[in-house]
């Protein structure tokens, strides 16, 4: 892969300009790929539970650029890191989400700010972002810390009592105790009652939006089968229980107007608006918009854990070095209770870095030209697929030696390195640009949180009777399980 290559991403002007402005070399037509079967392409190749498999070995054989054939429209497939960046930077204007998943989702009740595109993006992302900054994760920390001691707790119990700990399972109940208490305010404490309605409903629905995407043809709006109404059903559940939320706190906001000039978490913030005088924030974008939060904050952040944790069982020296930096940082106290220690956690970050760049929870991101553009010097004509991998540069040599292995010191400098040294713009875990996930400060926080404390108070052991760990490829890449047998530490680290 040609590491000079120039981000070039150019549009089109005016209808009643000559597209000849358009500087390019070659169409898409001109690009090599995989070769087609007749009519269908390359459609039966595109399996969505492998298609971050099939797109690495695609891009190992034709390169950074090539193009793929479906019912006889081209596709361009694009794994340069400087180019992908320069697509998701160009969104909403120059690109968009591919509409063939956002109907699929406004299906299943998830719309929103995820959703949404142009102005009514612009419009929705700025209250959704209002409610996710720094300054809201910084009041929320004090419940982030009772959180991690919950969870904590529930597995020390357990240990000293015999019984096993499902860490997957827990992982995936705090990350939606956390993002309902960060989004909406409530504390419905998944974590501690198995089998919590919400938390399996929104399992239903990733399982369901993963299949329907893959679908070569959308069956369920002719007929449904039991998988689809049981979906249904889930959507309704999310949906009821939003809707609680919502009604609960609208009742809070009229015993505290107060709260409705200082919200102090994202549903707040929304309603506000919606109650502002002037304002063209509707209920149905309050309700979406509360919908997303809650699905999408569940299932990412727990499965970029359980990652971690599976790439820690597997190298003993890097969980060694990060036990070492967890006990440094928290010294005498059983997790994180300040803050500002969030920042001396390198090792940590580092890990989880590595842990995305091997398995990235969202290793193809797919967009749909809204213009004619060049996109490096390929003209790309509009209401264009791309496929963007994120993950292009991951297991290229010339940017990650070694790159099989697990080595987080590979993201630890003396000095911040020069942009085509700088390992964090090679990948995108949280994508880039105006689209830029907006719980992305939340996560790390959480993810720091719950890591040091794993890390500082119990020692992994691998579970020689678990099944292999696999990718499972739903609407993003999560592992099948994690296969970790805790034990409490006696000694720490280095004492």
């Amino acid at each position: 892969m040609n590491t000079t290559t120039q981000t070039l991403v150019s549009t089109a002007l005016p209808a009643s300009e000559p597209k000849t402005e358009l500087k390019y070399s070659r169409m898409i037509a001109d690009l090599p790929g995989p070769k087609p079967w007749p009519y269908v392409g390359n459609l039966f190749q595109l399996k969505l539970s492998k298609i971050h498999i099939t797109m690495e070995k695609w891009i190992r054989q034709f390169g950074s650029l090539f193009r793929i054939e479906v019912f006889g429209r081209s596709i361009l497939v694009v794994s340069d890191y400087a180019v992908v960046s320069g697509i998701l930077r160009e969104r909403p204007g120059t690109f968009r989400r591919n509409q063939v998943g956002v109907n699929i989702m406004k299906e299943l009740k998830i719309a929103g700010v995820f959703a949404a595109e142009g102005d009514d993006w612009r419009k929705q992302r700025k209250l959704v972002m209002r409610g996710l900054n720094a300054e809201v994760v910084r009041n929320f920390f004090p419940t982030l810390v009772r959180m991690t001691e919950r969870l904590m707790l529930r597995w020390k119990t357990a240990i000293e009592n015999g019984k096993p700990v499902d860490v997957h399972r827990d992982l995936k109940a705090m990350s939606l105790d956390v993002i309902v208490a960060a989004a909406m305010g409530f504390d419905i404490d998944a974590l501690n009652h198995d089998g919590n309605q919400l938390q399996l409903d929104i399992d239903n629905l990733y399982r369901r939006l993963g299949s329907r995407i893959a679908a070569h043809y959308p069956y369920w709006r002719r007929f449904k089968l039991p998988v689809d109404k049981a979906a249904d059903r889930s959507a309704a559940g999310v949906e009821k229980a939003v809707l609680e939320f919502i009604k609960d706190t609208r009742e809070k906001l009229k015993q505290h107007p107060e709260l409705l000039q200082k919200p102090s978490n994202m549903l707040e913030a929304m309603i506000a608006a919606i109650e502002d005088e002037g304002s063209s924030f509707t209920d149905q974008e309050l309700v979406g918009n509360a919908i997303t939060s809650v699905v999408g904050g569940e299932d990412t952040t727990a499965n970029s854990i359980a990652w971690m944790i599976n790439a820690l069982l597997q190298n003993p020296a890097a969980a060694a070095s990060l036990a070492a930096e967890a006990d440094a940082v928290l010294g005498d106290e059983p997790l994180l209770r300040d803050f500002e220690k969030l920042s001396q956690l390198p090792y940590l970050e580092a890990s989880h870095n590595e842990s995305q760049r091997l398995k990235m929870v969202a290793p193809v991101i797919g967009v749909v030209s809204n213009i004619d553009c060049v996109v490096a010097d390929i003209f790309v004509p509009k209401n264009t697929i791309i496929f963007a991998s994120t993950v292009g540069a991951s297991f290229e040599e010339i940017h990650f030696p070694q790159s099989e292995k697990f080595l987080p010191e590979r993201w630890i400098f003396d000095e911040k390195p020069d942009e085509g040294d700088d390992p964090t713009r090679k990948l995108f875990p949280f994508g880039t640009g105006a689209r830029l996930c907006p719980g992305r400060f939340l996560a790390l926080t959480e993810i720091k949180m719950v890591v040091s404390m794993i890390m500082h108070n119990f020692e992994l052991e691998f579970d020689k009777s678990a099944p292999p760990v696999r990718d499972l490829m739903n609407f993003f890449m999560v592992p099948s399980g994690v296969p970790v047998r805790l034990k409490l530490r006696t000694k720490k680290v280095g004492q």
